[in-house]
């Protein structure tokens, strides 16, 4: 096939990375994905990433189907090349390029057990501790056949799952999937396995499995009751500061964690281009201001948030009357300068951020909290504004997925007093890698905001 120049346009960021260009994103439009889960919520933000990044085609198998008219509707209202269906008895999976599963080993289990096998990406949710999760791809029958050996029998599925974690890893499944069909980076076939309570990430080889297993069943220490982690969510009110790449994950994610009043600032209208990473905004409301659009999907998420929405650039006049109506902000946005002012700004009102920056495969978070750890001039004190963009560098869609979903993670446990944060560390993602590092820092005691000589 030939890009025509509207699918050029969408695709911008994935043509100008040398690992996809324009021969790797006609590829990834002639492919098919079959994406199987428990729920239509477990599968949505893999669903809608896989369709933002131009899967072309994608087969969903959904144990509990309820709502997945809207879901796919959502889907193809994002890009209009995907085309959408539930996989019955006409759609095998071995029809598939490249097979997704998301849920509980039972689940799982009996999805293996009924196809024949195709590359598959598995991320297991834990039924003990609802925090935790792994990721592992398989392109050999046999180990996929010795991980449901050691995983075990399982539990029924349970529609109380933590949506915000498998939100996270339907962004993860969605990088590792692109990087099967397009043959690049490194292939995680061992086991990654994650506790975003406390922000841990192992890898487990093929004999460590049992090892591995008996970490993944060792449930959390957790402070709160979950009524009383409820309240507090509820009761809460977080500026998200960009609706773009960041800010629609972390904005999804804070909606389906019950956060109560969700602020969506920005003063961007919706185009095309966005739509290869921006799964908040889709084909039907481009030209309409992001954060009207952006309110319009969160609204559909969870009727019970109350939304406020932000029009305007943030700026040196304006950021502190807004963000000192809100208890945390969320910043999600695409350059140095407004970074630094939703920084001094918070700091001067002792009001937590959660910061996130993303390039090409790559990506990084950390948490900064007034008064007790660094800040982001403490990391970055002055940096050039006009360096490279992700329009000149490219960015895959599905890495500001993950990021901004760890962004939202974050923000629970910061307003929740829950688990353990990047308060004073960075945490350093690399897609191509499936790699997550994390180094310790300090405050910088010559910073001009937080330090002694300020």
């Amino acid at each position: 096939m030939t890009l025509s120049k509207e699918q050029i346009n969408r695709y911008i960021r994935h043509i100008v990375m040398p690992e996809i260009n324009v021969k790797g994103q006609e590829k990834l439009l002639e492919s098919t994905v079959s994406v199987y889960g428990e729920s239509t919520d477990n599968l949505m933000t893999a669903v809608l990433y896989l369709s933002a990044m131009g899967i072309g085609k994608i087969l969903c198998h959904i144990k509990d189907d309820s709502g997945y008219e809207s879901l796919f509707y959502n889907a193809e209202d994002l890009n209009n090349d995907v085309s959408i269906e539930i996989i019955n008895e006409h759609f095998p999976a071995d029809n598939a390029d490249v097979r997704v599963i998301i849920g509980s080993i039972s689940f799982i289990n009996d999805v293996i057990n009924k196809n024949e096998f195709v590359p598959t990406i598995v991320s297991m949710a834990n039924e003990v501790n609802e925090w935790k999760g792994t990721l592992q791809a398989f392109i050999e029958q046999e180990r996929l056949n010795e991980y449901i050996q050691f995983a075990g029998g399982g539990k029924c599925y349970n529609k109380e799952k933590n949506l915000l974690i498998t939100s996270f890893s339907g962004a993860l499944c969605s990088v590792e999937c692109v990087k099967l069909i397009l043959n690049i980076g490194k292939i995680h076939e061992n086991l990654l396995m994650f506790d975003l309570l406390t922000m841990e990430f192992n890898n487990f080889d093929q004999d460590q499995y049992e090892a591995a297993i008996c970490n993944f069943n060792i449930e959390n220490n957790m402070s709160l009751s979950k009524k009383e982690i409820i309240k507090k969510l509820n009761d809460s009110k977080v500026l998200v500061v960009g609706t773009g790449g960041l800010g629609s994950p972390a904005a999804i994610g804070l909606a389906v964690s019950g956060i109560g009043t969700i602020g969506l600032l920005d003063s961007d209208k919706v185009e095309s281009s966005n739509l290869n990473r921006q799964i908040l905004h889709s084909v039907s409301r481009i030209g309409a201001p992001k954060a009207e659009s952006a309110k319009f999907f969160i609204s559909n998420i969870n009727h019970n948030t109350n939304i406020i929405t932000h029009v305007l650039e943030l700026n040196s006049e304006n950021a502190e009357g807004t963000i000192r109506e809100y208890d945390a902000v969320i910043a999600a946005v695409d350059n140095i300068q407004t970074r630094y002012i939703i920084n001094d700004t918070s700091f001067l009102l002792k009001k937590p951020v959660i910061e996130s920056g993303v390039l090409s495969f790559d990506g990084t978070n950390t948490t900064i909290i007034p008064g007790e750890g660094h800040c982001y001039r403490c990391l970055y004190p002055d940096v050039n504004t006009r360096s490279m963009t992700c329009t000149e560098a490219g960015i895959l869609g599905a890495i500001p997925g993950v990021m901004g979903f760890i962004e939202a993670i974050e923000l629970v446990k910061v307003i929740a007093s829950i688990g353990v944060t990047l308060k004073n560390k960075i945490l350093m993602f690399d897609g191509l890698e499936m790699e997550f590092n994390i180094i310790n820092l300090g405050k910088n005691p010559d910073c001009t905001v937080c330090g002694k000589k300020r």
